[in-house]
């Protein structure tokens, strides 16, 4: 082979048998059959692929004695090459039925999701087709409402206006009464010392004044204004009652059951007593 090179290119082994026809369409039937591919008639997809795959090995192992003949190379077209086939078709088609699984799985979910939204809607039509009465009265209901309300915005917009207004009345109103209240509080603590002077005189009074008082046939003229502002300030009216004679005395009685004094005038005088 050293010495003579040429040998190598110009010389060729026939390792394989060219297997006849026969052989092909069992080989391929019996990889083929493992694979299930009855999909309609039995047989019938099986022995179409068979066919197939033989007559395309054939027809390149023809093709390669051409191209040998005409441009002197070689194609190797062998027994393995066909069992590479197979198995490539075998491969190729477990991915596609997976892929077309997916598909199918995909599509099986989306007609049920379809079905059932159908069954939905057709159920959904007929509540609304039974409850389309009841909608067109509630409509004429909320009309209705929607036209009182609207009169009552009226209404509660004269209601809040006149109410302003008496508001508005009102708060002058409480802005002068707390002017009279404060005026009046004013007036009351100027007064509450004279009369807590005038309680303590009150309370010093002794029954000795009294009969002091009681002799006197014509009190002081302090006494006089001093009975005269009580009975006013009581609001106390005197009671007259007739002589014997029918003619009016000059001793009039007055007489305050809460504060328990008695006031007595008599020749224009007053006299007052403690019980």
């Amino acid at each position: 082979m050293r010495m003579f090179p040429s040998l190598v290119n110009c010389s060729t082994i026939d390792w394989f048998a060219e297997w006849p026809r026969e052989a092909l369409h069992s080989v391929a039937t019996r990889l083929l059959t493992e694979e299930n591919l009855e999909l309609g008639d039995k047989n019938v997809h099986l022995e179409s692929c068979v066919t197939f795959f033989k007559d395309a090995h054939v027809f390149v192992a023809r093709r390669s004695e051409a191209f040998l003949a005409e441009l002197g190379r070689h194609n190797y077209v062998t027994p393995t090459s066909y069992l590479e086939l197979l198995a490539t078709y075998k491969q190729v088609l477990a991915l596609k039925r997976d892929e077309v699984g997916t598909l199918k799985n995909r599509l099986r979910v989306g007609l049920d999701k379809l079905i059932a939204t159908a069954e939905q809607v057709e159920d959904l039509q007929v509540k609304l087709t039974a409850m389309e009465p009841v909608l067109i009265k509630t409509q004429g209901e909320v009309e209705v409402m929607i036209i009182n309300i609207d009169k009552d915005k009226k209404d509660a917009a004269e209601t809040q206006t006149i109410v302003a207004a008496e508001e508005e009345a009102a708060q002058t109103k409480a802005a002068e009464t707390k002017a009279i209240a404060d005026d009046a509080q004013r007036d009351l603590d100027e007064a509450l010392p004279a009369l807590e002077e005038a309680v303590k005189c009150l309370n010093s009074l002794k029954k000795s004044d009294i009969d002091e008082v009681r002799t006197m046939g014509k009190p002081p003229a302090g006494v006089k204004l001093t009975m005269e502002a009580c009975c006013i300030m009581f609001s106390v009216k005197p009671e007259m009652e007739k002589n014997p004679d029918g003619s009016f005395p000059r001793l009039l009685f007055a007489f305050t059951p809460s504060m328990r004094v008695a006031f007595i005038r008599r020749d224009r005088g007053w006299f007052i007593f403690r019980f």
